[in-house]
């Protein structure tokens, strides 16, 4: 027989757990101390690297497994600094030599992460100097900074589809990867829960933009963090709530009302 249901918060960091503008998650601070008393595994699914998540994880005393780029993989902890990594996705080598081939077939005007110098993404990100040399370390995903017309992203997106890539839309980039997004590692992580630990999870998501939406559509409750840098996306899911104030702050409240009815 199964123990009872445990639950799983599973979140995107990046305008949702962490604020928008200063990346900090002070004001989550009391439902991240619930969570930890309560011993509530939180999961962390973002876009960004694992090299960023686990500054992030060290910092919030983060024992748990973790997703990064977007779904495309999933880190294990098993030792002190060693995991076993689950692969969604291709070699971001591979990535960007065909997004080179379709920039200069269709003389497309965008940046990516690979072509920014440690000072340029600091700029368009305000992340610091360390920050920003993490979120470069990147495996799977290219992140790009769209700075063409309506015409030439349609072009785009036709070529991407043609070559068997796909991409995602966070709060500040678009992001090109092999099909993949952040509910396949939700269902995974929810299975993994199942079978190999014998526990029955109840998952709560939360996110804020529309790379979130396949995370939002595989939780049992589904949250939409409210941004401050656009509007909310439409997402169409049972039993989605919103937060009524940004970021972590938004968290936050959520967090403890959520956590309050089902503890």
């Amino acid at each position: 027989m199964k123990e009872t249901p445990t639950i799983l918060i599973v979140t995107d960091l990046d305008g949702t757990l962490l604020d928008h503008n200063n990346y900090k998650y002070d004001e989550a601070m009391p439902a991240l101390k619930i969570i930890e008393e309560q011993q509530v595994p939180l999961i962390l699914n973002s876009s960004k690297t694992a090299a960023e998540i686990k500054v992030i994880r060290q910092s919030l005393n983060n024992k748990h497994p973790f997703v990064v780029e977007n779904g495309a993989g999933i880190y294990l902890p098993k030792d002190t600094n060693a995991y076993e990594i689950i692969e969604f996705a291709e070699d971001r080598k591979e990535i960007l030599l065909i997004l080179q081939k379709i920039k200069e077939k269709l003389k497309l005007s965008y940046i990516g992460f690979n072509d920014m110098s440690v000072a340029e993404l600091m700029s368009c990100t305000g992340l610091n100097k360390e920050q920003a040399e993490l979120a470069k370390q990147r495996d799977f995903t290219e992140p790009l900074k769209w700075q063409d017309d309506d015409s030439q992203w349609l072009l785009f997106c036709e070529e991407l589809e043609k070559v068997g890539l796909s991409f995602t839309k966070g709060g500040r980039f678009i992001s090109v990867s092999t099909d993949l997004n952040k509910g396949q590692a939700v269902n995974w992580l929810r299975n993994y829960y199942e079978k190999e630990l014998n526990l029955n999870p109840i998952i709560i998501a939360l996110g804020d933009s529309e790379n979130d939406k396949q995370m939002l559509e595989n939780a049992d409750y589904p949250i939409l963090v409210k941004s401050p840098a656009h509007d909310f996306p439409d997402i169409n899911v049972d039993n989605l709530t919103y937060t009524t104030e940004y970021g972590p702050a938004g968290w936050n409240k959520s967090v403890i009302k959520l956590l309050d009815s089902l503890l």
